[in-house]
């Protein structure tokens, strides 16, 4: 097991740029407004891990911590955006091998940003098609670190990138999510489970490393 110590505390400034982060990560993906919500109940509402499609983003036997998880506290910005509530940041050194979570089509890569590139815009990024209409983002990954084309069928575990620090992030990490739609300015993100994750759970928690088995 790859066990990566990339733990780290979090404060409101840290999160304000991750949030302002993936607002400008690319054309895809924007900012809605606040929206009044039930958090609680929205929060409790995660698929079964035993039943889910969806394997975590990196290759068998690594292990890597949450350094954000969704439906944060209210003091957190982004738990109050339906378009980001439910994405995870993974901590994990550049040059990590990040796979597909689920079977799909590829239909969005940008490569071309270095990991010294940190203005707006300048995230790059791979987002994937599922049969069931839905849309997977994996973000901030390395320059010409896409081993994918738009257009390509990709199997569930497949290599599709090299994870980086592109973008206005402040750490290494890979920033994922799946959305109801392409349009990720007016489509929610969606709760997710991953089957693999040890240790198990239905929803992720910040500041524990989950390990892929």
């Amino acid at each position: 097991m790859i066990l990566k110590n990339y733990r780290r505390s979090l404060n409101l400034s840290y999160i304000m740029l991750i949030y302002i982060t993936v607002c400008n990560i690319s054309p895809l993906i924007g900012c809605s407004g606040i929206r009044n919500i039930d958090q609680n109940k929205l929060c409790s509402n995660y698929p079964n891990f035993q039943s889910s499609q969806y394997i975590l983003p990196y290759v068998t036997g690594d292990a890597y911590p949450v350094i954000q998880g969704n439906c944060s506290p209210e003091e957190y910005p982004w738990t109050h955006y339906g378009n980001l509530r439910f994405a995870y940041d993974f901590g994990m050194p550049i040059g990590t091998t990040i796979i597909a979570v689920r079977a799909g089509t590829v239909v969005f890569v940008r490569d071309n940003f270095t990991d010294n590139d940190h203005g707006k815009n300048q995230g790059n990024a791979i987002v994937i098609l599922h049969e069931d209409g839905t849309y997977s983002l994996y973000a901030h990954i390395t320059n010409k670190g896409s081993k994918v084309r738009v257009g390509q069928v990709v199997k569930q575990g497949e290599t599709i990138a090299l994870s980086g620090n592109s973008g206005e992030t402040p750490t290494p990490h890979l920033h994922f999510q799946l959305n109801v739609c392409g349009d990720f300015t007016k489509c929610d993100s969606m709760p997710v489970s991953f089957r693999n994750a040890r240790p198990s759970t239905n929803r992720l928690e910040q500041g524990v490393v989950y390990t892929a088995e």
